[in-house]
């Protein structure tokens, strides 16, 4: 499947700029972009009071933390737990584990379903997609699976380098909406647009290491 990789990927970037399908696949980038600000407010105790995901894509993690390196650390997972997420994707893909994916992203999909999804479009948006890797995991073959696994892993790893690209384009000319590279740059006082290039540079290059390793 090593040669396939590169028309996965290929096939996940067109569809991203397809109406309505596109926005839908890349949610589960969304997704694991929210997480990342999640996790990293429990591992500083904090508290993760909700997380929301629209429509057109975008997301929101509300957290609740004390101290300065802690709300810094928050910021700053977001973009970078979506990398290590597509890396291990691929990883998993190399090593044959394809279901593995499968299982992983359902149980973070339930989890989040359960825990902390707050509005309608992100918890209808859940069910379908859990629906959607239930039925595969249940009754699709081998190839279906193997399909999915592939195709979702494509996606978080276009996903995660075309997010932070946006994110750095904002930084650039429109530094004061420019998401987590704003926060990050209130918090430290470090321009957005170090941020936004922090935040690309290291996406472009786990995407990287895990195409380079998934040849190797």
């Amino acid at each position: 499947m090593n040669h396939q990789i590169v028309v996965y990927i290929l096939i996940a970037y067109v569809i991203s700029f397809v109406p309505f399908v596109g926005r839908y696949v890349s949610m589960i980038n969304t997704l694991v972009h929210e997480n990342g600000h999640a996790i990293a407010a429990l591992l500083f105790s904090g508290k993760v009071y909700s997380i929301k995901l629209f429509q057109n894509t975008e997301g929101l993690a509300v957290t609740g933390q004390r101290g300065w390196l802690a709300t810094v650390a928050i910021s700053y997972a977001g973009y970078t737990f979506s990398s290590i997420v597509a890396y291990l994707c691929f990883y998993f893909l190399k090593q044959g584990q394809e279901n593995l994916i499968l299982y992983a992203l359902i149980s973070i999909a339930i989890l989040n379903l359960i825990l902390w999804i707050r509005n309608v479009y992100g918890a209808v948006w859940l069910i379908s997609f859990i629906v959607c890797c239930g039925w595969t995991i249940q009754n699709g073959s081998d190839s279906v699976q193997t399909f999915l696994s592939y195709f979702l892993s494509a996606v978080l790893l276009t996903q995660s380098v075309s997010s932070a690209l946006q994110i750095f384009l904002l930084s650039l000319f429109r530094s004061k909406r420019a998401g987590d590279a704003t926060s990050l740059a209130h918090y430290t006082k470090v321009p957005a647009i170090v941020w936004g290039f922090l935040f690309f540079a290291q996406s472009v290059y786990i995407a990287y290491l895990a195409i380079a390793n998934h040849f190797n």
